[in-house]
């Protein structure tokens, strides 16, 4: 599949969701819907682009198709799971008549779920783009299926403790591709990472370093050491998979923790500071304020009842504008 690049000022587009403006996706943003809902209306293709902080999982249950990610191509057939991390450059080329489901959830939101996992592997999002051929009527895939139907149902629904099944379901996801990628690790057939760029591998083992370390400051040089690459390998590859620098993706790291931290906890402006590395409280609000266009007292009463019934900005999935009818989703 050519790399077919949508019109832009960027040399890779960035959107919020697909054809429209880049934006902030709330930390507790959740889509799903169905490939055929979207994908019809693009004649079932997605040009490669990427999103800021939002990750997919698609299981297909029908027809197949190829992802483009990072210039590298991966065929799948029904059934299948994929899975694309948050910034990679991405796209699809579905068969016409593909069937399935496509989930869409804020880097917020699984980051929300790994921290309650018991298990530590499950700590850890997969870090590079994944396609899983799986076996018709196998219990991986009945599960799976059981899985995406029951966010589906949730997600339409207006149940109480509509987020806390939502995420039950997107842990067990996680349980699913943690044991699809060992099964084949054992099996000698792995196909997660095939045709994967070297770019794209070396951000995957950039992404669980920043998450250990984004707190200590640590300058791009150090990262670069860590993971033995020269500094300009470390951004060009950075760039060339996300569109921003490593310095960003470190950047990006701490304004994550530091809106959690803002709406989920009591503590004060100092002490978040203090807890993400910032020795000055007021050169933490100066940080935040350039990259939020508001302050962080501001951020936070914007955001005030975020913890109440869903658990969700503004206490509802409705905030985020996701049961729209017809509304576009982003693939």
């Amino acid at each position: 599949m050519s790399a077919h690049l949508a019109h832009s000022t960027e040399p890779i587009p960035r959107y919020w969701l697909y054809g429209e403006p880049p934006a902030v996706p709330e930390l507790r943003f959740v889509h799903i819907e169905t490939i055929p809902e979207r994908m019809r209306l693009y004649n079932w293709e997605v040009r490669p682009h990427r999103h800021d902080g939002l990750s997919h999982a698609l299981l297909v249950t029908e027809g197949g198709g190829r992802l483009t990610a990072d210039g590298g191509e991966v065929t799948f057939r029904a059934p299948a799971l994929i899975t694309v991390p948050a910034q990679v450059v991405h796209g699809f080329r579905f068969d016409p008549g593909t069937d399935g489901h496509v989930l869409t959830v804020s880097e917020g939101f699984l980051a929300g779920v790994q921290a309650a996992a018991p298990d530590a592997e499950l700590r850890e999002a997969p870090a590079l783009p994944m396609a899983w051929d799986l076996e018709a009527g196998s219990d991986e895939a009945a599960m799976l299926d059981r899985c995406f139907a029951e966010i589906r149902r949730e997600f339409r629904a207006h149940h109480a403790g509509r987020a806390s099944a939502i995420s039950a379901q997107v842990m067990l996801l996680l349980v699913a591709a943690l044991r699809l990628a060992a099964d084949r690790r054992r099996d000698g057939a792995a196909r997660d990472g095939q045709g994967v760029s070297p770019d794209v591998r070396l951000l995957a083992r950039l992404r669980p370093m920043i998450d250990e370390r984004f707190s200590h400051h640590w300058p791009v040089e150090r990262y670069a050491a860590a993971l033995g690459v020269t500094p300009n390998r470390l951004n060009a590859a950075c760039r060339r998979v996300t569109g921003l620098s490593t310095l960003q993706l470190v950047h990006a790291r701490l304004m994550l923790e530091a809106r959690r931290s803002l709406i989920y906890t009591s503590h004060g402006m100092a002490e978040i500071g203090y807890a993400l590395g910032f020795e000055d409280p007021a050169y933490f609000s100066r940080f935040f304020t350039k990259r939020e266009g508001r302050s962080p007292q501001a951020f936070r009463r914007a955001h005030a009842g975020g913890v109440e019934g869903d658990g969700l900005t503004g206490g509802s999935l409705d905030g985020n504008g996701l049961d729209r009818t017809g509304g576009v989703s982003p693939q």
